[in-house]
């Protein structure tokens, strides 16, 4: 997937209305709260088989953002959970496959309305007009005999893919009180950023919770 793609697919975004983008908010706040680890950017479109300039670009156009801390000004870093990542590779292997962005979007907002572990039995599949969530087998079935051409991402499997390549990435510890970013092997690499960014996650807990009082 190319950068010129990506331009005619913003393009054909802004078409579809501001109801239909897929904004930061929309990823489920208890499930990014309860992650407990973050991944730079740089992981991310790695693990997730997208360039970095492209993880930007999505990030920039609010395609697919990331849930745990979105970039807001110089200095300030992105931060994704892991379902943000599996979101991300659905994302890139929907768009390789000629999907266009209206179902790939639509493809997202199911995602993002499931949790992280529910995505395991999740499986994406377009007929050419639409995209559809399958959670059972007998869903896939009734689509691939429904007599159009069919195209399928299996969530869980790339579920399964990325939670192996992460264990061996470096990432921001969010359960620990001050937080440190962490090297696979366990040692701390930047324990300033950690400790703003477990801020930022207390203090949006803490709106909500005073919201809902």
């Amino acid at each position: 997937m190319n950068e010129p793609n990506l331009r005619g697919a913003e393009a054909e975004r802004d078409a579809v209305g501001a109801d239909a983008a897929v904004q930061g908010e929309l990823f489920e706040v208890s499930d990014a709260q309860d992650a407990k680890r973050g991944y730079r950017g740089t992981v991310a479109s790695k693990v997730a088989g997208i360039t970095y300039r492209q993880l930007d670009y999505w990030a920039r156009k609010q395609i697919v953002e990331p849930s745990i801390n979105p970039s807001h000004g110089s200095g300030s870093r992105r931060l994704y959970s892991f379902k943000d990542v599996v979101i991300l590779a659905v994302s890139k292997r929907l768009l390789d496959a000629g999907v266009n962005l209206q179902n790939v979007t639509t493809a997202i907002g199911f995602l993002t309305q499931r949790t992280a572990a529910q995505l395991e039995n999740v499986t994406i599949m377009c007929d050419g007009d639409e995209v559809h969530e399958c959670t059972t087998n007998e869903q896939v079935i009734e689509l691939v005999h429904s007599g159009k051409a069919v195209f399928g991402v299996s969530v869980g499997s790339l579920w399964h893919q990325i939670d192996a390549a992460l264990a061996n990435e470096d990432y921001v510890d969010l359960t620990a009180l001050r937080g440190s970013v962490t090297k696979a092997a366990g040692r701390p690499i930047d324990d300033l950023t950690a400790m703003r960014m477990r801020m930022k996650l207390e203090a949006r807990k803490a709106e909500r919770a005073a919201a809902r009082a």
